[in-house]
């Protein structure tokens, strides 16, 4: 009989102060490959500090945090990315300057280490089919050589969650993926990240504020308050639950 595949990120017991503050108290999160799951709560539940955890920006005060089985608490956020953890923030971290195919091939050509002859023909030959299909997964193919700072916030956000597919991460961290987009950009960038995941399988874990989007893309739901989990469940049963709509979603969810 063949072993279990191993969950695409499990954090166990992780607890997380900031100047005597405790962000996460004993949180326990298990997430299996190919899973859509998003952690929902209100402003201060601790989601980003969660999300820091788990990329390795924040090194837990006590508690383990594992990708595909790996135990990778005391890597470096560097680290993680070699493991395969990739994330994409709330407010998208691009390179102004650069155009978007640019800001694409430096995140390629620097995971691979060869940041010291960044522009060198062995690296960007490397970059070259990664990056055109990083571009064409998210839409942007038509806008590679658009600098970034010339970009809508819909399409910055899509940059860098190319910038992130083209690392070829097991596990897929979205902050808040459409933080400032219009309602269109909202629904195009919902069905970019559904059609990726039907095509790839790619594990995706996410934050989100707009619960139509939460909905429409998660199979799992994590609702974190104060620090702690409060329920993990279908999101068809969490959004019922009394203590999730009074302290969430609204009494008229």
């Amino acid at each position: 009989m063949n072993a279990p595949e191993p969950l695409a990120v499990e954090v166990r017991n992780v607890v997380k102060r900031f100047a005597g503050n405790t962000a996460l108290d004993d949180v326990e999160l298990a997430v299996p490959t190919g899973q859509v799951h998003a952690v929902i709560g209100p402003n201060g539940a601790g989601k980003s500090t969660l999300f820091g955890v788990i990329a390795g920006e924040h090194r837990p005060d006590r508690g383990s945090v594992h990708v595909a089985g790996r135990d990778v608490t005391s890597m470096s956020a560097h680290r993680r990315v070699k493991a395969g953890v990739a994330r994409a923030f709330q407010v998208a971290r691009v390179f102004s300057e650069m155009t978007v195919e640019e800001n694409v091939t430096a995140a390629v050509v620097a995971a691979h280490d060869t940041s010291r002859v960044f522009w060198s023909g062995r690296g960007l030959r490397r970059a070259r089919q990664p990056v055109a299909d990083a571009l064409e997964q998210m839409g942007l193919a038509d806008l590679r050589e658009r600098q970034a700072r010339a970009l809508s916030q819909g399409d910055r956000k899509r940059l860098e969650i190319a910038m992130a597919l083209v690392l070829e991460p097991k596990l897929l961290l979205l902050d808040e993926p459409t933080a400032g987009m219009s309602p269109e950009e909202t629904a195009a960038t919902v069905e970019l990240v559904r059609e990726l995941w039907t095509r790839t399988g790619l594990t995706v874990l996410l934050t989100e504020h707009d619960m139509q989007v939460v909905f429409g893309l998660a199979q799992q739901l994590t609702v974190l308050n104060r620090g702690h989990v409060l329920c993990t469940g279908d999101p068809g049963v969490v959004r019922e639950r009394d203590d999730v709509k009074e302290i969430y979603l609204g009494a008229s969810a």
